[in-house]
């Protein structure tokens, strides 16, 4: 998935500019792009090679293609996000009255053509009708159902990542206020997350990651770390 296609998110910022009115687009685009594409690359790299270095991986949970098994959850991870970030615009008051736009505006910058599948468009819509808390619990099961070593990762890991995608839906719309809000909201989650010597837990741009610990989103030593 070439998320950061130069057309790909060219086309979208004049769509966002027109049906908002807005001058910005070009930059909420290119941030959400550089931001939920690292989430969903670190959060892959969590419940997969982290989990293998750290727990072993039992032979019974190895998928038959590991790369389908890849595309399939890369893809799960994909439809969540968009969902997640279109539930945080509308509550955060970014685009007010336009959230099933910005949803699929958002899947297509995201998926691109498989944005209009409709067994994706299903699950967005099917996401975008839950709360919050089913939402997270709905993503978990579809993980588990693509990758099942997922199951082996922190169960931290997955009340955070839904707070990682706010985070980033609110840098992209430069609302640093409401990122700073939703990352404290994650040290109360995991107090751990805020005691790396190199960021201390602070908001990094979208696209930025801590080298240390993994901030957006921490590496499993982090996750499992007692406080």
């Amino acid at each position: 998935m070439a998320h950061d296609a130069p057309e790909r998110l060219a086309a979208a910022a004049e769509e966002f500019d027109r049906h908002g009115g807005r001058q910005d687009g070009a930059r909420v685009a290119e941030s959400l792009a550089y931001g939920l594409t690292l989430l969903s690359e670190s959060l892959f790299r969590r419940i997969h090679q982290d989990v293998e270095k750290a727990v072993g991986l039992d032979s019974m949970l190895m998928p038959v293609s590991e790369a389908k098994a890849q595309l399939r959850t890369i893809e799960a991870i994909e439809v969540f996000q968009t969902a997640e970030s279109a539930a945080a615009a509308g509550e955060f008051g970014y685009l007010s009255g336009a959230g099933e736009w910005y949803l699929r505006w958002l899947a297509r910058l995201r998926l691109g053509k498989q944005a209009s599948e409709p067994a994706v468009d299903a699950r967005l819509l099917g996401y975008r009708s839950q709360t919050s808390e089913q939402r997270r619990l709905a993503f978990t099961d579809a993980l588990s159902r693509t990758l099942a070593e997922s199951r082996q990762a922190p169960l931290v890991l997955f009340r955070l990542y839904p707070l990682a995608v706010q985070v980033a839906t609110a840098l992209a719309f430069d609302d640093r206020e409401k990122a700073a809000e939703v990352r404290r909201g994650q040290v109360t989650v995991h107090p751990p997350i805020a005691d790396c010597t190199r960021c201390r837990g602070k908001l990094l741009d979208n696209g930025e990651q801590c080298p240390g610990c993994g901030n957006p989103l921490w590496k499993y030593q982090w996750l499992v770390a007692a406080y």
